[in-house]
């Protein structure tokens, strides 16, 4: 009844204004018969002229009130139109101005689609900004551990990644910063935090405590990872974190990118290096043990243009076919990111990747040779992994497996490790709300003993806020 008043209330108003215009007709034509004959042809100027005035005024009243009935009929009247109608307002700048939360010239801004904050507040002229976001991954695991050896099955809930982000940009849009906090266990502790300013996209520049641009799979955010975790060969070989200064690029329209950087070498967390701290005479944990700083060089070609490797999967569902080849090679290199002392270590890693229509494809190869500096023998050692992955409902659901394989010593036998994993993933809102389960089996060979085989089950729901 309340959505049809308009009915009730203007078709009276058009009747009367019929009636109206009749009235003016009628009185225009009985004054047109009492003027003179001579007056007749000017008259009927001005009754064509008024005629024409009124169709005008009729014609406006109409517009006004099929407009008044679409405002009425388009009105939001479920709670998810409400909803977008908020949402299409909170974007404005109006909102923006109103939305200061009483600082002066502050604007905060609702970005549930950017990659990592949820809740952005900058400045009017976007020198200045500060976002905000977090994510959490709460994971079930279950081992069947190979009894063989002891070792007994364990179910294990846990939150198997907690991280507060910070970042934005200062005195100007080229000079930005980010800091990420670990909440992975009861202690916090500080992920990454550097600076960093992108003049071009063709040459930028990074300085600070972030991770080091060797391997693809390592430089990928954990939060969009196609499996729940990395490949062995991966956590083996990977340089993760250290401080130091990285100039990097992407020329060519992003057919090309590089890396050429120098790093302390000292690994992600020195502090945990009790032995080596006592043997430094301050005591300090990050002081450069060997004096010796580790070099980077990183190249990729995308010889289809751009290639997003900040994502393992294609829930972009690519249209056009992607392609990417990368080598990176490293001096100095750190061996389970626990720096190699006293010896010349050098580490390569060679990768292939493809993206096309949901699914993708991924693949690197490692090498590592130790060459100590006094007397020892040469330890090389390898490995690689393949990972696939396909949207059976596009956007939805992605099935997933790998394989990977790690020989830390070529020269010992029978002590290669191997992976293979499969799983499901389905999500919810992109990367930002998704369950991961799936199932895998290690095997670890132990000299002339019976291989060591592990199974494992897991789900993991990640959000990010």
């Amino acid at each position: 009844m309340s959505r049809n008043w308009y009915k009730f209330v203007l078709s009276p108003a058009v009747v009367a204004c019929s009636i109206y215009t009749q009235c003016l007709l009628n009185d225009t034509f009985a004054q047109q018969a009492a003027q003179p004959t001579e007056a007749a042809e000017s008259e009927t100027e001005d009754l064509k002229w008024q005629l024409k005035q009124m169709e005008e005024s009729v014609l406006r009243q109409q517009e006004q009130i099929q407009a008044l009935k679409n405002r009425v009929e388009g009105a939001p009247t479920t709670k998810e139109e409400i909803k977008h109608e908020i949402e299409d307002y909170l974007s404005t700048d109006e909102a923006r101005k109103k939305m200061s939360l009483g600082m002066p010239g502050v604007a905060a801004l609702y970005t549930p689609d950017e990659e990592k904050y949820s809740i952005v507040f900058r400045s009017p002229d976007d020198k200045y900004s500060l976002g905000i976001g977090g994510r959490m991954q709460f994971r079930y695991t279950y081992k069947d551990n190979d009894a063989d050896y002891g070792a007994r099955d364990t179910n294990n809930i846990d939150i198997r990644r907690a991280r507060l982000s910070f970042g934005g940009n200062v005195y100007g849009k080229l000079l930005h910063y980010y800091i990420e906090l670990d909440g992975d266990s009861f202690d916090v502790g500080i992920r990454d935090f550097y600076v960093y300013w992108t003049p071009l996209e063709e040459l930028n520049a990074k300085m600070g405590y972030f991770k080091v641009p060797f391997n693809q799979q390592r430089m990928t955010t954990s939060a969009k990872l196609l499996l729940q975790d990395r490949a062995i060969a991966s956590e083996a070989f990977d340089q993760d974190r250290d401080y130091g200064v990285d100039i990097y690029g992407k020329p060519f329209d992003g057919r090309m990118e590089y890396h050429a950087a120098v790093f302390q070498g000292a690994g992600e967390d020195p502090a945990e290096r009790e032995d080596q701290v006592k043997a430094l005479s301050k005591g300090k944990a990050d002081d450069n043990l060997d004096n010796e700083l580790m070099y980077v060089l990183n190249l990729r070609y995308n010889p289809f243009g751009k290639y997003d490797t900040v994502d393992e999967t294609d829930l972009k569902y690519t249209e056009k076919f992607k392609m990417s080849i990368a080598g990176s090679v490293v001096f100095n290199a750190k061996r389970k990111d626990e720096k190699v002392e006293d010896a010349d270590t050098i580490a390569g890693v060679a990768e292939l990747s493809m993206k096309y229509r949901g699914f993708s494809w991924h693949n690197e190869y490692f090498v590592m040779t130790e060459d100590p500096e006094s007397d020892g023998d040469t330890v090389d050692s390898d490995g690689f992994f393949t990972q696939a992955g396909y949207f059976v409902i596009p956007k939805k659901l992605e099935i997933a497996a790998r394989y990977s394989m790690l020989d830390p010593d070529n020269d010992v036998k029978n002590d290669i490790g191997k992976e293979y994993t499969a799983g499901v993933n389905y999500y919810f809102h992109a990367h930002r709300s998704k369950i991961q389960a799936d199932f895998g089996h290690y095997v670890t060979e132990e000299g002339e003993e019976q291989d060591r085989e592990e199974n494992f089950v897991r789900a993991q729901y990640q959000i990010v806020f």
